[in-house]
């Protein structure tokens, strides 16, 4: 039987597979522990996404990682040489080269590798001794699960896009081929995703890149205030007294739709230099032409033979089939928006069965479903398990 079971080899699944085994090396020596994912290899949709959209720097900065010792990258950047260049701003944001490379290091020193396996988890129960895993490699059996599942299958489509599987409109979370997108191109979203993918796409073609935004830019340096990076307001917002009140200080507390001050810049410098067209106005239809998509605006109209949506995810643990039987079949608590019902200084959703990611919100607060949440999830869960074996 294994220890530990992880469901998602993303950033924080493997955070936290990282986290117990550099607490116990013996459970990947063992092979006690078990990492299990959809793609093929850790952090796949991670890269596929960074690579889509051309991300140079993280958002986050260099002191979150995978790694439990806050300046393993620094330490790491150091003895490979990277220099000041793959690093950005005070908070010394790294470069996605050197992120790739330190997430790498990380796999292969805590000996992840060997303990990662391509499946897909489709039912999940309680049994004797733990739990029983059904995936469509073979049933797996452990003491402990992770649920770390994040929300790349979730996309949220606007209502306009063709229901038709055009190739041609997509949302970057799917996998459709990126390498070729036809020109001219519209990118709708004005988050970072949307604006590092329409800056990409402007550099390799000039002048045939629309941004379409429906509010003005809003910049901030992090996706949520830097307090919540720490303890000061984690705690506040455990203290809250009611779920519904917690969820109100969540969403007040994410910063959702911004881009940093660099980005910023970028658009601005791209817009004058008449590489990029930023149109503020929201997207009312699309009709197929010729050989473009007519995209009618509130005020215009424009041609695009590609059309790429960065318009978010609209996950709920509900639309997850996986997450839906689990919590009809064990009775797992929920809060009255449907996630889990956490206690205030727990990511224990039952004896056993533990959650990261979005699932953590309650517990972690509004940067639950970021690379500083998955660090915070992976020490409270190692936490949580080590003092239930002594």
């Amino acid at each position: 039987m294994l220890e530990w079971l992880i469901i998602g080899a993303g950033i924080h699944g493997c955070t936290t597979a990282a986290h117990l085994a550099y607490a116990d090396p013996s459970l990947t020596r063992d092979k006690k522990l078990l990492l299990i994912d959809s793609e093929a290899k850790p952090l796949s949709a991670w890269d596929r996404l960074t690579e889509r959209v051309g991300m140079k720097y993280l958002r986050s900065p260099g002191v979150h990682h995978l790694h439990p010792d806050a300046r393993d990258l620094f330490r790491f950047a150091k003895r490979n040489d990277y220099d000041l260049n793959h690093f950005s701003g005070t908070s010394r944001k790294p470069s996605v080269p050197l992120f790739r490379r330190h997430c790498a290091k990380v796999l292969d020193e805590m000996n992840l590798m060997p303990c990662f396996e391509q499946a897909s988890a489709f039912h999940i129960d309680r049994c004797a001794d733990g739990w029983r895993i059904e995936t469509d490699q073979g049933i797996f059996f452990t003491r402990q699960v992770v649920l770390a599942t994040g929300t790349k299958e979730h996309c949220q489509l606007p209502s306009w896009l063709p229901s038709n599987g055009d190739q041609r409109a997509f949302h970057l979370h799917q996998k459709q081929e990126f390498s070729s997108v036809a020109h001219p191109a519209t990118v709708i979203g004005g988050g970072m995703s949307g604006v590092q993918t329409a800056l990409e796409l402007g550099r390799r073609y000039p002048s045939q890149v629309t941004l379409a935004i429906r509010h003005p830019l809003r910049v901030w340096e992090y996706d949520s205030a830097p307090e919540w990076m720490g303890g000061k307001y984690k705690q506040l917002c455990r203290r809250v007294s009611t779920f519904s009140e917690r969820r109100n200080v969540i969403s007040r507390a994410r910063r959702t739709g911004s881009i940093t001050k660099n980005l910023y810049r970028q658009v601005r410098r791209e817009q004058n230099l008449g590489h990029l067209e930023v149109k503020q106005e929201a997207v009312q239809s699309v009709a197929p032409g010729t050989a473009n998509w007519l995209i009618h605006g509130e005020k215009t109209t424009w041609e695009a033979r590609a059309i790429l949506c960065a318009t978010g995810d609209q996950y709920h643990p509900s639309r997850s089939p996986l997450l839906a039987r689990l919590i009809d079949s064990c009775r797992l608590p929920l809060t009255p928006c449907g996630y889990p019902a956490l206690a205030s200084h727990s990511l224990a959703w039952a004896e056993g069965l533990y959650v990261s990611g979005p699932l953590a919100d309650f517990a972690i607060g509004p940067t639950a479903r970021n690379i500083s949440g998955a660090r915070t999830a992976a020490a409270c869960i190692q936490q949580e398990a080590r003092h239930v074996f002594i």
